[in-house]
């Protein structure tokens, strides 16, 4: 059970993953993208919580089986780290409450739910579980779908990160952001806008940082 006295540093990174064994796809999306984030933070938790409508008389134990083979199957083709713990829930009645709930419970730091849908389709989104699941939860919502088609020229696209960029901020543990090209001065490149990144709290107020690639 959360603590909420609980020291915020003392306590592991916590992400709610909502599956619905009847629906593999937005399943796959939800549970591939948690992974993804629990591998990047030190000490983390993911728990997988899939709620049985409870009009439904289906056995609760074989439902327990089935997630459990599903998270070992799941995380096994992946090929991550993962998180430092993981664990499966089943829970009985409204699929938003019951995922709000078990996060609410948990202290949850993100909530992970899968869509079939492609993202920019607004109108499906109305009355959909996640956004139900925003109404009434205190933490992030993380909705994960398949990747957006490719688009017409007259709507925005976006390009892929510069390489050399990618390579410098990597090689340089964030201490260089912009390989040399896109480091010029604005009047010589159009490509950057500014950015600014410092150890917290900033030593420097914004006014004695030199602006570097402003658009």
């Amino acid at each position: 059970m959360f603590n909420p006295h609980e020291s915020a540093m003392s306590r592991p990174f916590v992400v709610v993953v909502g599956v619905d064994l009847r629906d593999q796809d937005s399943s796959g999306y939800a549970f591939d993208q948690a992974v993804r984030i629990a591998s990047r933070v030190g000490g983390s938790e993911a728990h997988v919580v899939y709620v049985v409508d409870d009009r439904k008389d289906e056995n609760v134990s074989e439902l327990a089986h089935l997630l459990q083979l599903y998270i070992s199957d799941k995380a096994a083709a992946l090929g991550l780290r993962g998180p430092q713990r993981a664990a499966s829930h089943i829970r009985r009645g409204d699929a938003a409450k019951g995922i709000a709930q078990l996060a609410s419970d948990l202290g949850a730091d993100m909530i992970v739910v899968g869509t079939r849908r492609m993202p920019q389709l607004g109108r499906a989104w109305v009355g959909s579980t996640a956004e139900r699941i925003m109404a009434v939860t205190e933490c992030p919502v993380f909705v994960a779908g398949p990747k957006p088609k490719p688009q017409p020229s007259h709507v925005i696209t976006i390009e892929p990160p510069c390489p050399q960029c990618v390579t410098a901020r990597f090689s340089t543990r964030g201490g260089t952001w912009w390989c040399d090209r896109h480091a010029q001065p604005h009047h010589l490149n159009r490509h950057h806008v500014y950015s600014y990144t410092s150890e917290y709290p900033f030593a420097a107020h914004d006014s004695a940082v030199t602006s570097t690639g402003t658009d």
